[in-house]
């Protein structure tokens, strides 16, 4: 088949991101702590955010903030879709550059037929997912995308997803099977009912089930990041000291952890609170969605169902007292726009 008649595609990849330079880390920390509030603050809370970003600046070097810059991710995703169409991977960010602004011109001038959002965690958190789609759909209106457009969101127990997430965590396990499996994200919720804690939660009920595993096993927690709501999740820290099982593995649900490098970035404080709590082994598993394949068969779905938010071929993943998901737009946000209880 020719070029001329295959589909392109555009792929938005939304990222945290990281300040590159020292003059962009108390931006990247104001704009970080906007995103916990759900609507635009008032002049006195933007007083108080630039007073707490200035604070969080002073603990933070630019070597602690900054990533690589080349991304394996997106040459593995084009990779691993190059049967769907022409394919590009357009990386933006939420706190940092390029903006999401910057990124919509550029997919613009490609010209795409069709398009696909990739929000940064496969839970819906209102400061990491809901943000994105907010700051996707502003920007998308500024450069005048019209294109049909699918958004992922809230599916972290779609078959394609458990399917890694089983096979990474019953090598974080191991042989002996008698350890236990920490699942972190990022704390970034909105107050007033964000169902990030729900459903962490009900994804270790998924994988304690899939992997046959006594309840108890797999457990939950956040990241703490400075100035969002807590959720109901526990802290790492706290669930470190928790554990109860001779050998802790962590697994993150979210590439990058806002307030580090990486996750590695964690390893040895983390592994220093497992010993004084009586832990013998202590690991981290591979990040998830860190490699194309990871994202591959999610995107595929998006591009087969409706334009709109998808959860893939999941039920749509909000608790049962909760009619609609928590971001405005997301009255569709069921199978393919199909409201499901």
């Amino acid at each position: 088949m020719s070029d001329s008649v295959r589909d392109r595609i555009a792929i938005i990849m939304m990222q945290p991101g990281q300040p590159a330079a020292d003059s962009l880390v108390l931006p990247y920390f104001q704009t970080l702590l906007t995103a916990a509030h759900r609507h635009p603050p008032s002049l006195p809370i933007r007083a108080l955010i630039a007073l707490r970003a200035r604070r969080l600046s002073r603990h933070f070097s630019l070597d602690e903030l900054t990533a690589q810059t080349v991304d394996p991710l997106i040459t593995g995703l084009e990779n691993a879709l190059w049967g769907e169409g022409i394919v590009r991977v357009f990386a933006a960010s939420l706190f940092a550059s390029p903006s999401a602004i910057a990124i919509a011109h550029d997919v613009a001038a490609f010209q795409p037929d069709r398009l696909v959002l990739l929000p940064p965690s496969p839970l819906f958190s209102g400061g990491l997912n809901g943000m994105a789609l907010q700051v996707w759909d502003r920007a998308a209106q500024a450069a005048g995308l019209g294109v049909t457009t699918s958004s992922l969101c809230c599916h972290p127990i779609d078959p394609a997803i458990l399917r890694i997430l089983s096979q990474r965590a019953s090598v974080a396990l191991g042989r002996s099977g008698t350890g236990s499996l920490l699942l972190v994200a990022p704390g970034m919720a909105w107050p007033d009912g964000d169902p990030l804690a729900w459903q962490m939660e009900r994804l270790a009920r998924e994988l304690t089930l899939l992997l046959d595993l006594p309840v108890g096993r797999i457990v939950v927690a956040r990241l703490d990041v400075p100035g969002f709501d807590e959720g109901g999740l526990q802290t790492v820290e706290q669930a470190i000291r928790r554990t109860r099982t001779p050998s802790l593995s962590v697994l993150p649900l979210t590439r990058s952890p806002l307030l580090r490098a990486n996750w590695a970035a964690y390893r040895d404080e983390w592994q220093e609170l497992a010993a004084a709590a009586g832990v013998l082994s202590f690991s981290m598993a591979q990040p998830f969605w860190s490699e194309g394949e990871d994202l591959a068969p999610l995107v595929r779905q998006a591009l087969a169902g409706r334009a709109g938010i998808c959860t893939g071929f999941g039920r749509r993943l909000c608790p049962d007292d909760r009619g609609q998901c928590p971001h405005r737009r997301m009255a569709v946000a069921a199978m393919h726009g199909q409201s499901m209880a």
